[in-house]
């Protein structure tokens, strides 16, 4: 996940800063804590949304994580502490192999489980094997897939030291059994931009594009991308964010500056942190300068702004954070239609906090939440997730079609909204169901782990 590259106002800094100075020498006398948790629990009880709910008098614990985690609000679902002391030796499928996946039960064979795999990185290690999304395996390193050995599945794909998938096949609407493929990890890179596509239907265009990452790195790309769907002459977009983490807030504020008819200083986002940091409000311009990316300046925007009346995008319970901050954020500006599933709900931003003292004392990095987001209409607190208007359950037709297919239920959805498909009879549940019989989502867990806006103090 990238970091989201805020530059704090310099009054706002002092005035933490200062706070910081005069809450820690008051709190020392109330604890005994030392070292890197007397510094772990000082830096909460400033920067912290929840700092009034931290208890007074922590425990003392050898282990700085486990006492990091001892202070979290029940709320909270995605403040953590990186500690390279401590070697992480577990990842993701998608870090190690390019690929996400997800465990379904028939309905006719409980406690059995199929694996399908549901995104495939181009020219990742999973895609240079022949993965596709929509592929089925049945075992993991020829351990058959089973409701009991989740977990053990699971750390599997997660350890990096390879996997062999035993793949199958449906014939008849049976799986048959196939080739096993064995994937090793190679580095490689994704590009946030997967496909983009046009449909056309008796002169009624529509243009997709699958998005998997808000990375600054890359914002030309999509811009570009997006402005030759312009050149296409689309009247109707749609923006598959399903599985896509989150990732930088000024990539989200420019993706929303061409999406809309928006000025420079018009709000994108408003940013409310606890009583000490209060509440702060940044404008499309400002939050494209809270970082170095290109472009920086809102009118070169206007080079690929579309001309639309409404965007329609296409969820999942994977979609986190700056995607979910696109939706949110977009909104008082242009009509959002949201298909899919609802939203993982990470509706905060957190910072980075190192020990800056010399010699430094302390050897990690907190990242703990430290505002609420809302949009420009003061809208906000999705922790539940963000609703979508048509509920779809993409698993609803398996196996899953190729990004772009106009037979994917949710793109499908939308393109008969747009007018760019002829409006279907409603999708029938197959025997596999995200309400019950979906048991494991790599895409869901990676992104709760990984889905941080963060803001650079």
């Amino acid at each position: 996940m990238k970091q989201i590259q805020n530059r704090v106002s310099g009054i706002f800094l002092v005035l933490l800063a200062f706070s910081m100075a005069l809450g820690c020498k008051k709190e020392r006398q109330s604890d005994s804590l030392k070292g890197s948790n007397r510094w772990i629990l000082d830096s909460m009880r400033v920067y912290y949304y929840w700092k009034d709910q931290l208890p007074s008098n922590p425990p003392d614990q050898a282990n700085a994580s486990s006492f990091f985690k001892s202070l979290l609000y029940s709320a909270d679902r995605f403040s953590f502490l990186d500690n390279p002391d401590e070697e992480r030796k577990e990842y993701s499928s998608f870090a190690w192999y390019g690929f996400e996946y997800a465990l379904l039960e028939p309905e006719n064979h409980p406690g059995e489980l199929t694996g399908t795999i549901t995104l495939v990185v181009p020219d990742g290690p999973a895609d240079r094997k022949g993965l596709a999304r929509g592929d089925v395996f049945t075992a993991v390193n020829g351990i058959p897939l089973k409701q009991a050995n989740i977990d053990q599945i699971a750390k599997i794909l997660r350890l990096g030291s390879g996997v062999q998938l035993s793949m199958a096949h449906f014939v008849a609407g049976v799986l048959v059994p196939g080739e096993r493929i064995d994937v090793q990890y190679m580095r490689h890179n994704e590009l946030p931009v997967y496909l983009t596509k046009v449909f056309d239907v008796n002169g009624k265009k529509t243009g997709y594009i699958f998005y998997n990452q808000f990375s600054g790195s890359y914002d030309y790309q999509v811009l570009e991308s997006l402005s030759r769907l312009r050149n296409e002459g689309i009247t109707e977009l749609v923006i598959d964010l399903r599985y896509n983490p989150g990732g930088d807030v000024s990539t989200s504020a420019k993706i929303a500056g061409i999406l809309s008819n928006t000025t420079a200083d018009q709000t994108f986002v408003i940013y409310q942190g606890n009583n000490m940091a209060g509440r702060r409000t940044s404008s499309f311009q400002k939050t494209m300068r809270e970082n170095a990316f290109e472009p920086q300046l809102f009118s070169e925007l206007l080079n690929y702004r579309l001309s639309l009346n409404r965007v329609m995008i296409l969820t999942s319970g994977s979609t986190a954070s700056a995607a979910e901050l696109l939706i949110n954020n977009l909104r008082p500006y242009t009509r959002v239609i949201q298909i899919g599933s609802k939203t993982m709900g990470k509706d905060m931003a957190s910072f980075a906090i190192a020990d800056l003292r010399s010699p430094k004392l302390v050897n990690m990095v907190l990242h703990p939440l430290i505002f609420k987001l809302f949009n420009a209409q003061n809208t906000g607190n999705y922790e539940a997730g963000l609703k979508p208007d048509y509920e779809v359950d993409e698993f609803s037709d398996l196996p899953l079609k190729a990004f772009g297919d106009p037979n994917d239920p949710l793109l499908k959805k939308a393109l008969e909204i747009s007018g760019s498909q002829p409006t279907s009879k409603a999708l029938l549940k197959s025997r596999y169901t995200t309400s019950g019989n979906l048991k494991y989502h790599s895409s869901i867990v990676r992104n709760r782990e990984h889905a941080v806006l963060e803001i650079s103090k």
